[in-house]
């Protein structure tokens, strides 16, 4: 039986902050993410947790629970944020190909950026321009304050040969930084997530479940959600897993900074499913009994795309919980800027996975089962004086 005490959450706020400013040093985007998945790796096997890699370089953790028949659940985080690669380089001059979507001034002339040579140092460059948009649908990008291009020009600070093509680039932004209850870092999407399943994981590494607990670390999100279309393509996880997306997300009305992890019900790809978010739900209202000031919000999430809807296209029953983002994909308002979430949304957000993750295998039925048992009384009046047509 899963244990019915929430989380210490002191303990879950120092490690996982901890693992969030470990993962914050790697210079992860799309194709490049072996650093951060090399570490969530490692603490998992620490934590005598099971550890498998895909084929297509997806980390798969696993806590195996005391069932086999019955469903499992799975937290999908990505180990990828937006960025470049290099695909030329004539001395110090680089032609960039941009990696997931990024704001016009990652386009813009003076945007500093560090380029990842092959022996793995850091290298300063400068972005000197990007070619134009050429379609309707890059200008249409540009006016929503997108770049509408794939192509962006950089000059290297000093003489360096990169080796071989391509090498990853990433924006020249703070690593990872507390300022009272707000956190800033380069990538908190998609870092913050992973940091949150890990460490949920590992505080109920030797807590009994009923049906298995899976973290699932997928690569190249940002570029189409690919490590996660070719997970649930494969049957990586059983069918009847319950897919639970752990995401950083755009601010919206009703998903805001400071009031909470947000339940999302939504992205803007589909809508979600109730036999999987009532797993959310219930494990917030046990946490909400014990500590009442449990701050919790939920949210149709419409501003992107998160792993939940790579699964759904493929049958699986899913929900997601995103901790509410400021300046998504560095996208700030004068220039590139690190992105920001709440320290207490992300800490209360990996205590709701925790707890969550108990619930496993136990098929929770929520307020529909109440709506659904009727006593034959309460229909009584609404048939008194009525001509039912008999």
């Amino acid at each position: 039986m899963s244990s019915s005490k929430p989380p210490n959450l002191h303990e879950i706020e120092s490690i996982s902050l901890k693992i969030l400013a470990d993962l914050g040093n790697f210079t992860a985007t799309s194709y490049w993410e072996e650093a951060p998945t090399g570490y969530l790796a490692a603490r998992a096997k620490k934590a005598g947790l099971n550890v498998a890699i895909d084929p297509y370089g997806n980390l798969l953790v696993l806590k195996s629970g005391t069932d086999r028949s019955a469903p499992g659940i799975c937290f999908v985080a990505h180990t990828d944020h937006p960025g470049y690669e290099v695909v030329e380089q004539d001395g110090r001059k680089l032609t960039l190909k941009t990696l997931g979507g990024v704001g016009l001034f990652a386009g813009r002339a003076g945007s500093s950026v560090i380029v990842i040579d092959d022996a793995g140092n850091r290298n300063l460059a400068v972005i000197t321009g990007s070619t134009d948009a050429s379609d309707e649908f890059g200008k249409s990008r540009e006016a929503d304050g997108w770049l509408g291009t794939d192509t962006v020009y950089a000059d290297l600070s000093d003489d360096v040969e990169l080796g071989r093509l391509p090498r990853p680039v990433v924006p020249n932004l703070v690593d990872f930084e507390i300022d009272n209850d707000i956190i800033r870092m380069r990538a908190a999407d998609d870092l913050a997530g992973c940091a949150a399943v890990i460490t949920a994981l590992e505080s109920i590494a030797s807590l009994s479940t009923v049906g298995n607990v899976y973290g699932l670390f997928t690569r190249a999100e940002e570029v189409g959600l690919i490590g996660a279309r070719m997970a649930a393509k494969s049957m990586l996880l059983p069918m009847d897993t319950i897919i639970v997306s752990v995401e950083t997300s755009s601010i919206l009305p009703g998903a805001e900074i400071g009031k909470g992890v947000v339940i999302r019900t939504g992205d803007r790809t589909a809508t979600f499913d109730h036999e999987a978010e009532v797993y959310l739900i219930e494990a917030a209202q046990h946490i909400k009994s014990n500590s009442p000031e449990f701050k919790i919000q939920r949210q149709l999430m419409s501003a992107g795309g998160c792993e939940a809807s790579a699964f759904k296209a493929f049958g699986y029953s899913v929900t997601g919980t995103a901790f509410p983002l400021g300046s998504w994909h560095n996208r700030g308002e004068s220039g590139v800027e690190p992105e920001f979430i709440s320290k207490e949304d992300f800490v209360g957000g990996t205590v709701l996975i925790a707890e969550t993750a108990k619930l496993s295998g136990t098929r929770p039925q929520g307020i529909l089962k109440r709506l659904s048992t009727m006593h034959p009384e309460e229909g009584d009046r609404l048939k008194v004086g009525r001509d039912t047509g008999g």
